[in-house]
């Protein structure tokens, strides 16, 4: 509600980004992206996970657990990435989903937090997911044109609808493996 009006808001309020949060940056194409490492298990190379025979690529296994795969390049419908993975456990209401997202190489690990916002509707399907920019001209490794990296908002990577969904493919994929 408006407290000037007494009416509902029809603008839609971004959550506010942390001051500042360690994350994991990789590289996403020509541009970098901060992952919160709050989220994440593990990061691991691409022989380190295979892909469950009969899950079209939706179901991963690495160290003897299942991960629903997903690609970062694709949810910011860009290409599709394919140098490591980010092994992650999504909070939900009934508990985390694992998931294996595919993306660029990892790039460092350190404090990341907004430096500059980015225009509403940049990202059609999944713009809540990005708090805002980053500087990351100083990123070690990384392209020297690339001036800006994207500080993920992970809690809104995937809708909770997706999140479910993924959850109920993870299920099936269990109940049809050996001793499942």
């Amino acid at each position: 509600m408006s407290p000037a009006n007494g009416r509902a808001s029809t603008t839609r309020m971004r959550r506010a980004a942390p001051v500042s949060e360690l994350c994991i940056v990789v590289g996403c194409h020509t541009f970098a992206c901060a992952i919160p490492t709050r989220y994440v298990l593990r990061l691991v190379l691409n022989e380190d996970v295979s892909v469950v025979p009969g899950s079209g690529g939706r179901i991963v296994t690495s160290g003897g657990e299942h991960y629903a795969a997903s690609n970062l390049g694709e949810l910011l419908e860009l290409a599709p990435l394919a140098d490591a993975w980010v092994l992650l456990h999504m909070p939900t209401p009934r508990g985390p989903v694992p998931i294996a997202l595919r993306t660029g190489p990892c790039l460092v690990v350190r404090e990341v937090g907004v430096e500059a916002p980015l225009p509403n509707g940049l990202f059609k399907r999944r713009g809540d997911a990005v708090f805002g920019a980053f500087v990351a001209g100083a990123v070690r490794g990384f392209a020297e044109n690339t001036l800006y990296g994207l500080v993920l908002n992970l809690g809104k990577l995937w809708s909770d609808a997706e999140l479910e969904a993924l959850r109920s493919t993870l299920a099936q994929a269990e109940r049809k493996a050996p001793g499942g």
